[in-house]
């Protein structure tokens, strides 16, 4: 076998004798050449609970990085960003504060948007 395949690969690509060997073992016990799982994969971060804890932490400090969130929170950054994203539709890059709008704003909303040409207020 070994031999064949230096014809096919040429003598410096072939796989050698004992992974050949390696090879055969492995389909004759398995039936196939694909590794099996070493570690099942771990259990969801997502969860409806780790999901409300982000969003009470969003609205309790949203100024906080996603680094330090992150860590406060105990999940990897990448995980906070999903949930941030999709599950919450925030982006994390982007400010989320809005400025209040008091009563003396609207007379100065309203002349703004009926003039002609804006002025603005030094």
């Amino acid at each position: 076998t070994v031999r064949k395949l230096r014809t096919i690969f040429g003598r410096n690509q072939a796989p050698s004798a004992p992974d050949v060997r390696k090879l055969s073992r492995k389909v004759c016990e398995t039936g196939m050449l694909m590794d099996n799982r070493s570690h099942p994969r771990a259990c969801p971060v997502r969860t409806a609970e780790r999901i409300a804890a982000v969003a009470q932490s969003v609205c309790e400090t949203p100024r906080t990085s996603t680094r330090h969130r992150a860590q406060q929170l105990d999940v990897s950054r990448t995980s906070l960003r999903r949930i941030l994203h999709k599950k919450l539709g925030l982006f994390a890059n982007k400010l989320q504060i809005t400025q209040e709008v008091k009563a003396c704003d609207h007379p100065l909303h309203y002349r703004f948007s009926v003039s002609e040409e804006p002025t603005l207020a030094v």
